[in-house]
């Protein structure tokens, strides 16, 4: 009787300092990836990557003391369209669409919730 007792006091000390579990933190980022003739869009929020695949369409690399923006990448997406990113000297990228000849759909693009976001291109063409 007194070991369950024991036991039983035992557990509820035990029981007492179990803390929850913590948020685990996830992994976010948008990056342009360019290799090549060949270029992916990959979005990682909370965790979950998505990509969107495409092909270059202009690559342009200034010199960085000309000029605020250091390369301009235009790539041409199946689910987005064209789309172009401004590298700026600092290392920060921003993207924007190219208009087209009718107003775009961007329903089936899937990177289009992190177009608004700060990029980071990798470019690792020779």
């Amino acid at each position: 009787m007194l070991g369950k007792l024991m036991a039983c006091s035992m557990l509820a000390v035990l029981a007492g300092c179990a803390e929850p579990p913590m948020d685990v933190p996830r992994a976010n980022g948008a990056y342009l990836i360019i290799e090549g003739r060949e270029a992916w869009a990959v979005l990682i929020a909370d965790g979950k990557r998505i990509e969107e695949r495409g092909t270059v369409h202009d690559a342009i690399r200034l010199p960085k003391e000309r000029s605020s923006i250091a390369a301009s990448y235009v790539i041409d997406t199946p689910n987005c369209g064209r789309l172009q990113w401004l590298t700026e000297a600092e290392g920060d990228s921003m993207v924007r669409l190219t208009p087209g000849a009718d107003e775009q759909d961007l329903s089936a693009c899937r990177i289009s919730g992190g177009l608004s976001r700060v990029w980071t291109a990798l470019d690792y063409s020779s």
